[in-house]
């Protein structure tokens, strides 16, 4: 069993952005999503994508399983923004106030709590 991430730590907020549609003029509608209590971390590190392409990201964002509110299926919201004609994005807000992004996400990982059958934490790749 995994411990918790710090709450600490968790004193972002990612305002996530999830295309809808393309309109007449290629502009997207969007849903807008506010998830509090992430945690924004800088990185230089390659990952594959879900399409088998190597990815070199520049932030990982950590969704904490129990503490992020409100809880999302990312997966899901991002196989809907893909098929609905652009990807996923985010700001971070951290805790001094500034505004970080806009950032393209490109992979979405779930890391499980086991024994346990439920989610500890969700990386979001960011560029």
């Amino acid at each position: 069993m995994l411990r918790p991430i710090p709450s600490f730590l968790l004193t972002d907020t990612m305002t996530l952005h999830v295309c809808g549609g393309l309109g007449t003029w290629q502009e997207q509608d969007e849903e807008t999503y506010t998830i509090n209590n992430v945690h924004l971390q800088n990185t230089n590190e390659i990952r594959k994508a879900k399409d088998n392409t190597e990815v070199v990201l520049r932030s990982v964002l950590f969704i904490d399983g129990v503490r992020s509110l409100p809880s999302l299926d990312y997966d899901v919201l991002a196989d809907e923004s893909e098929k609905a004609g652009g990807p996923m994005t985010c700001t971070v807000t951290n805790k001094a106030g500034q505004t970080l992004g806009p950032f393209t996400i490109l992979t979405v990982d779930s890391v499980p709590d086991v024994p346990s059958t439920r989610t500890h934490h969700i990386e979001l790749g960011l560029v």
